[in-house]
């Protein structure tokens, strides 16, 4: 998984998410020249076995396999930018010398939705959104009261994200309204697989739901993304 910044003439600093190790700084020397083999390996959303080695305690790509680049991302604004969003997302929440194993895998499932299924984009990261923040221990509450922690029946609430998730009418808050289904959705996405995402297409609470666990991430994020992806079900 990858990002870049170019450097001098010909080089790239590259930016790599490694399973076991998380986040790796190296650099790509020469891979800008017309006839580099590693050029396409420092595209973003390029994955595969990557070759370092350290030379002048620096790291280094001699090499790499791609297995995966997910060119349908590239052909299409809308999911260009939800991919981008959700590399900006582990890239934030890993850390170098600590293995991101689970985040990394739910990534490349995110990724692959987004380029190879007709889900809207949107839909696509509401699941990403909300299974990322359960890896990480951060899943918005849902099920109870943030603030009371009265357990919630049939009834409408609201959510307040600096609160944690969800908060009965009956306590104080200035959080927005929250429906019943919108409440559900956030609360059983998070523990159903991935895959079961496609069976929110129909329901209309879903772009309610997506809404909220923007705002829940957008709160616990140190560094925004340059573009956020956009909340509809267009495409």
């Amino acid at each position: 998984m990858v990002d870049y910044t170019n450097y001098r003439d010909y080089d790239r600093m590259v930016t790599l998410i490694s399973p076991e190790m998380g986040v790796i700084n190296a650099v790509a020397r020469g891979c800008r020249r017309p006839k580099s083999q590693l050029l396409n390996a420092t595209e973003r959303f390029t994955v595969g076995e990557f070759v370092i080695f350290e030379n002048k305690e620096r790291l280094s790509i001699a090499q790499c396999a791609i297995s995966e680049s997910f060119y349908p991302l590239r052909t299409d604004w809308d999911r260009l930018a939800a991919g981008c969003y959700y590399i900006h997302a582990l890239n934030q929440f890993s850390v170098a010398g600590q293995p991101c194993q689970e985040v990394f895998e739910l990534t490349l499932k995110a990724l692959a939705f987004l380029s190879y299924s007709s889900l809207p984009p949107a839909l696509v990261t509401l699941g990403f959104e909300l299974h990322m923040m359960t890896e990480l221990g951060m899943r918005p509450l849902a099920d109870r009261c943030a603030i009371c922690s009265r357990e919630f029946t049939r009834e409408n609430g609201r959510f307040d994200e600096r609160l944690g998730g969800a908060v009965c009418l009956n306590c104080p808050c200035m959080g927005h309204s929250l429906s019943h289904g919108a409440r559900r959705i956030l609360m059983k996405v998070p523990v159903t697989k991935f895959e079961a995402i496609e069976l929110l297409q129909n329901r209309e609470e879903w772009l309610e739901a997506a809404g909220h666990s923007r705002r829940f991430v957008e709160y616990r994020l140190d560094q925004p993304p340059k573009i956020w992806p956009k909340i509809d079900r267009e495409r």
